[in-house]
């Protein structure tokens, strides 16, 4: 076991040549040019110098962090990465120590290089003075500094263009990290995990599982090619550890003290997402509904929904970094936070529609082999589906300083008129009758449900639901049209068009039968003005359709909004065919 974890750092064959480095350091008179080499790199901290005198450091400099900004792409771009021993003068080897605070100065490198490096920064103490020891990964793609490429040659980082780098460095198995060799063997799987590794198999039912081990290994791509060693996917999998990779707790209420704690050194992940899995279970009620001739339990954080947020995070998390992936589960909430921040282009504004990008592409494939999650690319989209059916909102999705991903599904028993609703949805025919063609896990049918429940937002056009769909309000336009034909058994459509002129983009609403179903709130208002600000005019016809109201109602409560908003008629008279109102500088 190895308290480094699973980890694509430099090898730890690194760590005996870094703890020789740091003993010449502290015994002084070391010659820092025969020190270093193609895997360490001595800096101090840019900016201290006065004449001969050294400067008190700070914590946050920004001038330091660009310094080391371009170290650790230059490292990143080389076989195997490298370690920068940051607070020792590179001339004379000289301690002179290091000011910047670790987690600032994380970030702020993982900022500076494009969101492509995540480093691991230790704090040491040699002779007395505090110095930093970051270890830099090699990374999966080019990556610049200031425009510029350059990779570790001997003890100097030298230009190399990005065309250098892809042809070389990048064009075989460095793309997938986790496709690495790895120092274990298969006899150094415990017992205990390949038990759990056939159990799974089992439950979803793979003949695999009562193969011989290696064959068993090779079959899920956990092998290293003929070499006898397990790949870093297979150690990250089934190697045991000192320091877990999961940290898991229950809370009954926020704030309150933990009921259950999951963080057991010595297991392999596997064995610890077992653990963690039948913790998470325990501690999920549910509620069961009568659905046609049978009952479905439903649980107040959809379980698949939980499976998939926790797996997410273990298998897109950056395992540079040491800290666990920590699971909170506060009474129906999951707060879900993985070291590292998202992969390549994806981004919290594209993540639903974005094509998978997982960082470590072995161990994602024997993970979807095992049957631990859901098949590649739809576990976001899952998540989303599977809290609106219940009655909740979409899963919050963000990117921390540190940096990390934190997903939170807030969960709640079940709404039974909401999720039965869901579950009759069915596409129209030509003929306008249901087909055999379900919602399902129709991810847009959830999310435009969701979008015109809320007072606010009761209307949905192209413009407005772009973002939401995360589509161009070209194929927003597409979606909307093709939910609009969902409906249940013998009820109208699911949307309503809202009547608009020819001339301008179509617009919908939840039709009164949904509405009625659904016992949506009354929207009124809110959401006319939002009308107003979007499309610059409203009829009376449209606030009676976007309000669900008579036309007298529609008529008095226009007559506040034109008020409120300023808004002017299109005619003098204040009637006729098309007449509306508008904001003065809008024809």
């Amino acid at each position: 076991m190895s308290d480094r974890g699973f980890s694509f750092l430099p090898p730890p064959s690194h760590d005996a040549e870094i703890e020789r480095f740091l003993a010449a350091l502290a015994a002084g008179g070391a010659d820092p040019g025969a020190l270093e080499s193609q895997v360490i790199d001595l800096k101090e901290e840019a900016g201290r110098r006065s004449g001969s005198s050294i400067l008190p450091g700070e914590p946050q400099s920004d001038v330091v962090a660009k310094q080391l900004a371009a170290e650790a792409a230059c490292f990143a771009n080389t076989r195997g990465g490298g370690v920068i021993i940051v607070g020792v003068d590179d001339a004379t080897g000289d301690l002179l120590g290091a000011a910047s605070d670790v987690d600032w100065l994380r970030t702020r490198l993982y900022q500076l290089t494009d969101s492509k490096v995540t480093v691991d920064i230790r704090e040491v103490e040699v002779s007395g003075v505090r110095l930093l020891v970051i270890a830099v990964p090699q990374a999966v793609e080019p990556v610049p500094f200031e425009r510029k490429f350059q990779h570790r040659r001997g003890a100097s980082c030298v230009p190399v263009t990005s065309t250098e780098l892809l042809q070389g460095l990048f064009a075989d198995a460095a793309a997938d990290p986790s496709h690495r060799e790895s120092s274990l063997t298969p006899d150094d799987v415990s017992d205990g995990t390949v038990a759990a590794l056939r159990r799974r198999l089992a439950a979803s039912h793979h003949q695999k599982s009562s193969l011989d081990l290696r064959d068993l290994l090779a079959r899920l791509g956990l092998l290293y090619g003929d070499s006898g060693s397990l790949n870093l996917a297979g150690e990250i999998l089934l190697g045991q550890r000192s320091s877990p990779a999961l940290d898991y707790t229950h809370r009954p209420v926020p704030g309150g003290p933990s009921d259950v704690r999951v963080h057991e050194p010595g297991l392999s992940l596997l064995e610890e997402l077992d653990l963690v899995e039948d913790a998470y279970t325990h501690h999920n009620p549910f509620r069961e509904l009568t659905m046609g001739l049978g009952i479905v339990r439903v649980h107040a954080i959809p379980e698949r929904s939980m499976r998939e947020a926790i797996l997410n995070g273990v298998c897109h998390r950056d395992w540079n970094q040491s800290d666990p992936t920590v699971i909170e589960h506060i009474g129906n909430e999951l707060r879900v936070t993985s070291p590292g921040g998202f992969v390549g282009d994806v981004v919290v504004e594209n993540i639903i529609t974005h094509p998978s990008q997982p960082r470590y592409r072995t161990l994602m494939s024997a993970v979807r082999q095992l049957g631990l999650a859901e098949q590649e690319g739809v576990g976001i989209d899952r998540m989303v589906a599977d809290l609106i059916r219940i009655g909740s909102d979409p899963p919050l999705i963000e990117l921390t300083e540190r940096p990390a991903v934190r997903v939170v599904l807030n969960g709640r028993p079940v709404d039974a008129s909401r999720y039965q609703f869901f579950a009759g949805l069915q596409m129209a025919t030509a003929e306008g009758a249901p087909s055999s063609e379900a919602a399902g896990d129709d991810v847009d049918v959830a999310l435009l449900v969701w979008r015109a429940l809320n007072p606010a937002t009761a209307f949905l056009t192209a413009e407005s639901c772009a973002p939401l769909l995360q589509r161009s309000p070209a194929d927003a336009t597409q979606t909307l049209r093709r939910v609009a034909g969902y409906r249940t058994s013998n009820k109208p459509p699911l949307l309503s068009p809202i009547p608009v002129p020819s001339s301008t983009p179509p617009a919908w609403c939840l039709s009164r039968s949904a509405r009625q179903t659904l016992r949506a709130p009354a929207a009124r208002h809110s959401a006319a003005t939002a009308w107003v600000r979007e499309r610059k005019r409203i009829s009376s016809a449209e606030y009676e359709a976007i309000a669900l109201v008579s036309q007298p109602t529609a008529n008095t409560h226009l007559r506040a909004l034109v008020e409120a908003e300023g808004l002017v008629p299109s005619r003098p008279s204040g009637r006729g065919p098309g007449f509306h109102y508008h904001y003065p500088d809008q024809r």
